[in-house]
């Protein structure tokens, strides 16, 4: 699963459905019933942690902050450190590409932006599924309507998991929003420090790797130990 996708989650916006779909299958398990709402992709606290340390560093990052670092070869620690030497690259007087890391990022970067454009023009479509069929169906508009279509004899139980798969996609939705909102802003920001032409271009695939990076090691912090 590419970083796109897992930041989505839930989320598809293929053009066959007409609007963004957040679907979720419940388990007959009662215990994975209650986890599967939250799903497989980074938690809320990892794309916290991201949005905060690529807002820390684009307010604080200027061109020749990391530059003796790099000059004695001090290695890439931290994502913060690689972004800074990528940075460094993009503001060489020489730089008139992308370097071949970030050529490879550049249409993920893109995908993110193609697919947050369709997930906040039209309206959403939430569904909870239970052994292949749609339990429920909210239908969610940018003005806060909602109306919710229901099957037939369901459980307290299961209105109650609909309700909560409905507030947890809207809260990803919320969070991408915001993601999206950094990462531009950032990389306006670094662009008008780097004064390279089409500078934001260049830039932008550098901050994505970074949210990749930074996703990878809350990741790693989260997994337990087996």
């Amino acid at each position: 699963m590419d970083a796109v996708q897992a930041l989505l989650g839930a989320w598809t916006t293929t053009a066959s459905e007409g609007a963004p779909v957040w679907r979720r299958e419940l388990s007959s398990d009662q215990h994975a019933r209650h986890t599967a709402i939250d799903g497989p992709e980074p938690s809320p606290a990892s794309i916290e942690r991201v949005i905060e340390r690529l807002s820390r560093f684009a307010d604080g990052w200027s061109p020749t902050g990391y530059s003796r670092a790099k000059s004695l070869g001090a290695p890439a620690r931290t994502p913060e450190d690689a972004l800074a030497n990528a940075l460094d690259d993009i503001a060489a007087a020489q730089a008139k590409r992308l370097s071949d890391p970030l050529q490879t990022v550049q249409e993920e970067v893109v995908e993110f932006f193609r697919r947050m454009h369709d997930l906040m023009a039209h309206y959403a479509v939430i569904e909870t599924v239970s052994n292949g069929a749609v339990v429920a169906r909210t239908m969610v508009s940018w003005t806060g309507d909602f109306k919710s279509l229901w099957r037939t004899g369901l459980t307290a139980e299961e209105i109650r998991l609909h309700k909560r798969n409905v507030r947890a996609a809207l809260a990803r939705r919320a969070m991408l929003i915001r993601l999206m909102s950094v990462i531009g802003a950032s990389a306006a920001k670094i662009a008008l420090r780097l004064m390279t032409p089409g500078a934001q271009l260049l830039v932008l695939p550098a901050l994505w790797q970074f949210v990749r990076e930074v996703l990878k090691e809350a990741r790693r912090e989260e997994t337990p130990l087996s």
